[in-house]
């Protein structure tokens, strides 16, 4: 069969007075053409793969998650202690596991260095039992070390990856 194609009409989608040329994209060696799938994930015949470099920012960010997830513990009525050793901008927090040792526990803040962010507000009532619960956040530091403070009878665990 062969390749070029003469006399065949062709798709295309004018924009702004220009005829562009519609392409179904394939993939396969000569004389087959395997439709290539949408979405992420897929495997198999008809999926372009990418590999990024590993150098790349995603890759490098990805690889410090999934190298260590460390947890540090926060006992009650602390004041911006830094999880892990320093701290540092950069470092991940997954989420933080808040432990209630009364029914109206104080609140828990966590500071980006300096910005505060109430997690848990905590106060009279706030809690019906003493079962731990867990608060994702997923987050990364932007201007410094992870800190937590805690009110009187509440703590927790900070669950990430640390400097």
């Amino acid at each position: 069969m062969a390749d070029n194609v003469t006399g065949a009409s062709v798709a295309t989608d004018e924009i702004g007075g220009y005829h562009y040329q519609r392409v179904k994209l394939t993939i396969g060696a000569d004389g087959t053409a395997n439709d290539v799938s949408a979405g992420a994930g897929a495997v198999g015949t008809g999926v372009i793969r990418t590999t990024l470099a590993s150098d790349d920012p995603a890759v490098v960010a990805m690889q410090r998650f999934s190298n260590a997830v460390e947890y540090e513990t926060v006992a009650a009525s602390q004041t911006a202690q830094v999880l892990g050793a320093t701290g540092a901008a950069g470092d991940y927090i997954s989420g933080v596991l808040v432990i209630p040792a009364s029914t109206s526990p104080g609140n828990v803040i966590l500071l980006d260095n300096a910005t505060s962010i109430t997690i848990f507000a905590g106060g009279a009532s706030s809690v019906s039992n003493l079962v731990p619960f867990f608060i994702p956040l997923g987050m990364v530091s932007v201007s410094g070390a992870w800190k937590i403070t805690t009110g009187s009878s509440v703590s927790v665990i900070g669950i990430g990856n640390f400097a």
